[in-house]
């Protein structure tokens, strides 16, 4: 069992620290864990939930010195989750650094919009969902082809609140996962879909079955914000990935992927 995405009270917006987490893995028979803090962004745009660029290499170190003291225990890889589409003016230099295991790529804003903060929600009474939902998978699209990620995160987050498309995108879809599957980049299984209104895990099924017949390799994450979120709803999750046609995940570590059988 894996879980490749853990936020930390060093993003800004988690709590527990990094042993916490670790701890809260071991004890829920979790193999390796990733850490995947908010990489930085301009203070001007997101405030207070990604890292400040001054503490990156403090975050690196931190789960460093934890991995060293746990590998007898559990395996741990430093990443990081990294909003896209990039800004310019920000500080990117753990896009290349050796010591990064993995990065996922997603989509919290759209033209500027954070689309998936509780605070912004009325955001979607004043635009047309479905316009939402093409513009969000557009985004996906150039993210897949980026050739900068490991693994695309939450695929379908656009759909948190429950503001659900009348049209069927799931060609589209589908264009995105040959994509990723032509760039070797995964797909997360995230649990934290069920803790919100969309009732569901991130992808649906019905996109998960799009990624097997696709090709595209999985992994698994809670997306978890306190210790205690860390393999959340993991055995519904597995039962999702092995009933799509899955019989291994993936791991990562100095930017490659690997495979464990489930």
């Amino acid at each position: 069992m894996v879980d490749y995405h853990a936020h930390t009270n060093l993003c800004g917006h988690a709590t527990g620290s990094v042993s916490e987490y670790i701890e809260s893995a071991l004890s829920k028979g979790i193999r390796e864990i990733g850490f995947s803090d908010h990489a930085p962004l301009p203070e001007s745009i997101r405030g207070g939930y990604t890292m400040p660029a001054d503490e990156v290499d403090t975050y690196i170190k931190t789960v460093e010195e934890q991995r060293d003291r746990c590998a007898h225990r559990i395996a741990v890889r430093v990443g990081f989750e990294v909003d896209y589409p990039l800004r310019g003016s920000f500080a990117s230099g753990y896009l290349t650094d050796s010591r990064i295991d993995y990065l996922i790529g997603s989509c919290h804003f759209i033209d500027g919009w954070p689309f998936d903060h509780p605070e912004f929600i009325d955001g979607y009474r004043v635009r047309e969902i479905d316009d939402i939902h093409a513009r969000y998978f557009s985004i996906l699209g150039s993210l897949a082809e980026s050739g900068l990620f490991n693994v695309v995160g939450h695929f379908d987050i656009v759909k948190k609140f429950g503001f659900r498309a009348s049209r069927d995108f799931l060609p589209a879809i589908e264009g995105i996962a040959r994509s990723m599957a032509a760039n070797g980049v995964a797909a997360e299984v995230n649990t934290a879909g069920l803790l919100h209104p969309a009732g569901e895990m991130y992808p649906s099924d019905s996109i998960l079955r799009v990624f097997f017949n696709c090709n595209v390799p999985v992994t698994l994450g809670s997306d978890a914000h306190s210790a205690d979120q860390i393999g959340y709803q993991f055995p519904l999750a597995l039962e999702k990935i092995t009933g799509a046609g899955y019989r291994k995940i993936s791991g990562f570590l100095k930017r490659k992927r690997y495979d464990i059988a489930v």
